[in-house]
This record gives structure tokens, sequence and C-alpha cells, in this order.
């Protein structure tokens, strides 16, 4: 009977990070599917299969990052994004969002000056982004960001005495605030695993 348990647990341990990778992974296969499939479907309708809307979308990733890559095309896309960037309201969802995508992929940030804690009652903390100097002197504009969805979150105006620095970069704490935790790093910037936290050496 133990050696049965035995079994059952070890087909658990393994079958519970396969199955949810494979159902993270179908999830996003169906998000970019969505995104051009909905008009394959209506406008080319006898030539739509499942999976057209997904491939169609990296072809035309690969398509703009070709365009990027070439004097005109360059030229051509800066017009979109100028077009983005002098639009009232779009501009700054625009550029939030940019600012994200920047740091994740290049490392670079470009409205994230400093990531601070922002101590809560209970005497837990939560990560916020200082975004830049507010108008009355010596306070902070500090955004907090939700989750998963990072591209919300709250705006805070706080006093630069109750906020303490971490030493880590903005790219490592965006990551931390998107894996809930799960890729975490120290305040000295080095990277820690969780997974191999129990592991002695």
């Amino acid at each position: 009977m133990k050696s049965l348990k035995k079994h059952f647990v070890s087909g658990i341990v393994f079958i519970i990070p396969v199955s949810l990778s494979l159902w993270i992974l179908f999830k996003i296969i169906s998000f970019l599917e969505n995104v051009l499939g909905p008009l394959f479907k209506k406008f080319f309708p006898n030539i739509y299969t499942p999976g057209v809307g997904f491939f169609s979308l990296i072809l035309l990733i690969l398509l703009i990052g070709f365009l990027t890559d070439n004097f005109l095309g360059r030229k051509f896309l800066a017009f979109f994004e100028k077009m983005f960037e002098t639009m009232p309201v779009l501009n700054r969802i625009y550029t939030f969002i940019k600012s994200i995508s920047n740091n994740l992929i290049y490392g670079k940030s470009t409205i994230f000056k400093e990531v601070v804690k922002i101590s809560l009652p209970n005497g837990s903390y939560t990560i916020g982004f200082i975004t830049g100097r507010a108008k009355e002197p010596g306070m902070l504009n500090v955004f907090i960001p939700t989750v998963p969805n990072i591209s919300t979150g709250f705006y805070l105006v706080v006093p630069e005495e109750t906020t303490e620095r971490i030493d880590i970069s903005v790219e490592e704490a965006l990551k931390t605030v998107i894996s809930i935790g799960l890729f975490s790093s120290g305040e000295n910037g080095t990277n820690k695993d969780k997974s191999d936290s129990s592991k002695k050496t």
C-alpha cells in the first residue's frame, strides 16, 4: 500500500508541472490565434483552419522585425509610433506598455526610475516603481502594478522618507511581480531560484 501511495505521489509530482505548462502554452497559442484568426474566419472562411491565425501572427511579427532592420522600414514604423505618441490618452497607455516591453526584452527603462518598498499597515510591503518627483517638495510619484496584468495599477504620491529603495534592477522587479514571486531577487541584486532553496550543498 505504501508503494502504491509513493507511485501515486510521484505521478502527481510529474504530471502537475507538465500539465500546467501545456495548459499555459495552449492558452498563449489560443490568445495569439484569436488576434488574426477571426479576420480569416470572416473574410477567408474557405481557407481558414485552426492555427492559421497563430502562424500568420508569427509571420507578421517577423515582417515587422525585418522592417525595423532597414532604413525605409524604420521610417514607416516611426510614422505609426509618432501617431500613437501624439494621441491623447492613447499616448500614455502606449508609452507605459512600451516601457515595460523594452525593460523585459532589452533591460531598458524609460519611465521607471527605481524600485521601492511601500509599507502596508499589517507589516508587509509591496513593490513600487518611482516614475518621478511630484510637484510637492519631498514627494515621489510611485506606480504599484497589479498582478498579473501589470499594465494597470495604482498611482501614489508618497513622502520620500516613507519609501525604502530596493537594490535590484527594474527588470528584475518586474519579473518578480509578473511571476507573483516565483522569480525573486535578493536586495543585493542576486537572483534567487526558490526551487533550489531546499537543496543542500
